[in-house]
């Protein structure tokens, strides 16, 4: 042992007036003490406390290890999960057949094939450029009596002066004509013969346009639109073709008849639309 250090600070040899220090050791760190453990869920509501139970992760952040999740007692049901579907997409909506897939393949019939009163009718109408047709042509040019038939006949005198178009440019080629297989329509209260029932053949009318060799045709009314078979959803002063032809819709006689304010814009549309095929 080296003897130059004083015997102070020897490590073996202590003065008699100086008490040797004793030795520290180290001692062992006393345990923490844990933190308070919440009480689990069931115990909150056993005891009738309300809050929220504590998330397992908390508990095992404090040390103590994750209780189970408790059954759900009777008292407060746990609500239940409800299941995240996905929206289903929505399905385009059914559309009924539309009439233009046979009117593509459509062909003319002829005349032969007609029911004689279409063929009757052909024979005694003469060819035009123009087609005109309304609901009620047809008890116009049967019926000598038909209710309104002098007004519509006035109007039409009224259309044609104001068009001034060359004679043979319009003819009329009715919608429907009578069934003679159907019962008489009832009379009118006022009396009178029974008038016929009329029905509408669109296969025989568009044929006849064929057979006139019209260029375009004027459909008046929404009901001799429907039973000439255009398509859903045209309006007056509407432009379309049908079955290879140019139509043109406008309004019924009636109601240009009621609503006389129409018959201006009326006959501005149907002088440009003639000059489609003036030209021609």
């Amino acid at each position: 042992m080296p003897e130059d250090l004083p015997p102070e600070l020897s490590l073996c040899v202590m003065p008699d007036a100086v008490p040797a220090a004793p030795v520290r050791r180290p001692q062992p760190a006393a345990p923490r003490a844990p933190r308070p453990v919440r009480p689990l869920p069931s115990q909150l509501y056993q005891d009738g406390q309300g809050g929220a139970p504590a998330a397992p992760a908390q508990a095992v952040r404090q040390g103590a290890a994750p209780a189970a999740s408790p059954a759900p007692s009777a008292a407060a049901p746990a609500a239940p999960v409800q299941e995240q579907r996905r929206p289903a997409r929505p399905q385009p909506e059914e559309q009924a057949p539309e009439a233009a897939a046979p009117v593509r393949n459509w062909r003319p019939l002829p005349p032969h094939v007609w029911p004689a009163v279409w063929q009757e009718r052909l024979s005694r109408t003469r060819q035009g450029r123009v087609v005109w047709t309304y609901w009620n042509l047809g008890p116009d040019l049967c019926e000598a009596q038909a209710p309104g038939k002098a007004q519509r006949s006035a109007f039409f005198r009224r259309l044609m002066q104001d068009l001034a178009y060359p004679a043979g440019t319009s003819t009329f080629w009715p919608a429907c004509l009578p069934d003679p297989d159907a019962m008489p329509a009832p009379s009118s209260p006022a009396g009178g013969e029974d008038r016929p029932h009329y029905q509408p053949n669109a296969d025989v009318f568009w044929s006849g346009v064929q057979a006139l060799h019209a260029r375009a045709v004027v459909v008046m009314g929404s009901v001799a639109a429907r039973a000439l078979g255009l398509p859903a959803g045209v309006r007056p002063l509407q432009q379309l073709r049908h079955r290879g032809t140019l139509v043109w819709v406008l309004w019924d006689v009636e109601f240009l008849l009621d609503e006389p304010q129409r018959y201006a814009a009326m006959l501005a549309f149907v002088r440009r639309a003639l000059q489609q095929i003036s030209r021609r």
